[in-house]
């Protein structure tokens, strides 16, 4: 496996953007046409791991990462004027789908092990612990998508050239430990004492916060694991009176009205002159029939109404092809608001919606109440990341007898997480498409999620990607030691 990190094509752009750290840049590199990583700076490729790691997560119309969830989950639809691959239609993935998040997600982790270490052999702990968080963090997402995964052995180049595939679920006790080994280094880092931070700017107690979000989002991912009870119990006894990400984890290196160094998503949709030029991922159906039958107004934050017939929303289901661009809907302005528009990895409305989760099954204090609390502030985050208000975010919870709205219409703790997990879904529409699908497999949830239309599909949505082909190419002992994988191969933390 060969992973060729893009760490000086990151540092080049963050160069262009800030005028300032053009001498900082010279010094990258002791000659052009011989680049090492030796001489560069923590901060510069801090800056370019957390722009391209935003960049990943939060662009759903990225074809080659994750639009696929976004597609499977309802939220986007093909446009009808392109004929569709029936790979992309049916389920029947294959190695060459989504082929850019494997290699594209360890060129992320190659950065963040650089900052890493340069924060070790500084004695700088921020440093440090931001590295090994951003690792964990990425790496869960590997495991999270193809199970068993280059681990003990990865980013170490020639010295392991065809690292071993590791056991998911060793590598997911693994990151549990490496995240409490980063809450402890980020809890003794001091508030300024770093640059290159476009995420908190070196605000050492919301990485903090963080942090622990991070590592909660771990364990609710083992919730359906009944013998990870115990360890759950324990790995959450060590967030007992923790705080929170209570504010969006968002990414703005400087973005300009340039291309290529435009906020990512704004510069898959829209031109420099402003243009919308996105004529192939449109609305999902699926979610514009929820956002309508429970009278939500982010509708017009996530999408704009068709153009004819005017004043309609619509879009396609997965599957279907038939409905063109001119009667469809764009994206809207609550999730395309401006080429500097911040690019979230992680927002506030998640945190809340985790902590309510929490909360609901016992494992962190505060009761019912206090899970209600959490879930309410967790879609008033919603509302008001789009560009709504709190009021409004109030009227539409206070819903009554609506269990995918209103909490006290539930009764029990099943219609409770079924009403988290719908309004999870709800909040990340477009914007983090990869946790909604790791909710469906974990759950189930949202229950009626459709599956594909098309005559072709398999009737079985994926629950896990394939290994990219060209891991068989240069890896073929290591990856064929894990055996035989299909979609429909589960990853271990699923029922």
């Amino acid at each position: 496996m060969k992973l060729i990190s893009k760490r000086l094509i990151a540092v080049v752009f963050l160069a262009a953007i800030f005028g300032s750290c053009k001498k900082q840049l010279l010094d990258i590199n002791t000659s052009p046409n011989d680049p090492t990583t030796a001489s560069a700076n923590a901060d510069l490729v801090l800056s370019a791991a957390l722009q391209n790691t935003a960049a990943q997560f939060s662009n759903p119309t990225a074809d080659a990462r994750f639009a696929f969830a976004g597609l499977w989950l309802g939220h986007i639809s093909y446009s009808g004027n392109y004929a569709i691959a029936t790979e992309n239609i049916s389920y029947a993935i294959t190695n060459n789908f989504a082929a850019g998040a494997f290699g594209g997600i360890y060129d992320n982790l190659e950065d963040y092990d650089f900052v890493e270490k340069k924060g070790a052999e500084s004695g700088n702990n921020f440093y440090r612990g931001i590295g090994m968080l951003m690792k964990a963090y990425n790496y869960q997402t590997l495991v999270d998508l193809y199970g068993n995964i280059p681990y003990s052995e990865a980013l170490q180049g020639t010295v392991a050239s065809k690292p071993k595939y590791d056991d998911q679920k060793a590598i997911y006790d693994d990151l549990g430990k490496r995240m409490d080994t980063a809450i402890a280094l980020l809890k003794t880092a001091v508030t300024g004492s770093i640059g290159g931070d476009v995420l908190f700017a070196g605000n050492a107690p919301k990485w903090v916060k963080f942090a622990n979000t991070v590592k909660l989002r771990l364990l609710i991912r083992q919730s359906q694991r009944a013998d990870r009870a115990a360890y759950i119990a324990t790995e959450v006894a060590k967030l007992a009176g923790a705080s929170f990400l209570d504010a969006d984890a968002s990414v703005n290196p400087g973005y300009l009205n340039s291309a290529g160094k435009a906020n990512p998503f704004w510069g898959s949709n829209i031109n420099t002159s402003g243009t919308y030029t996105q004529d192939f991922y449109r609305a999902g159906q699926y979610a514009i029939d929820f956002f309508q039958a429970h009278n939500d107004t982010r509708i017009g934050k996530y999408y704009k109404t068709a153009a004819t017939p005017g004043g309609t929303y619509q879009g396609n289901y997965f599957g279907d092809q038939g409905i063109p661009n001119s009667r469809t809907s764009e994206f809207g302005t609550g999730i395309l608001k401006s080429f500097s528009q911040p690019a979230p990895i992680m927002l506030a409305a998640e945190s809340y919606f985790l902590q309510a989760e929490a909360i609901a099954r016992g494992w962190l204090a505060g009761g019912a109440a206090a899970a209600k609390t959490a879930y309410q502030n967790g879609v008033t985050q919603s509302f008001l990341y789009l560009g709504l208000t709190g009021a409004q975010a109030s009227t539409y919870y206070g819903q009554a007898g609506d269990k995918q709205v209103n909490w006290d219409a539930t009764t029990n703790l099943s219609e409770q997480i079924a009403l988290i997990i719908r309004q999870k879904w709800a909040a990340l529409c477009c914007i983090n498409e990869l946790e909604p699908y790791n909710d469906y497999r974990r759950l189930k949830l949202p229950a009626d999620v459709p599956l594909s239309t098309s005559p072709f599909s398999t009737g079985k949505m994926p629950t896990r990607l394939l290994y990219p082909q060209r891991e068989y190419e240069v890896n073929a002992e290591s990856v064929l030691a894990v055996g035989t994988i299909t979609p429909t191969t589960n990853v271990w933390w699923m029922p």
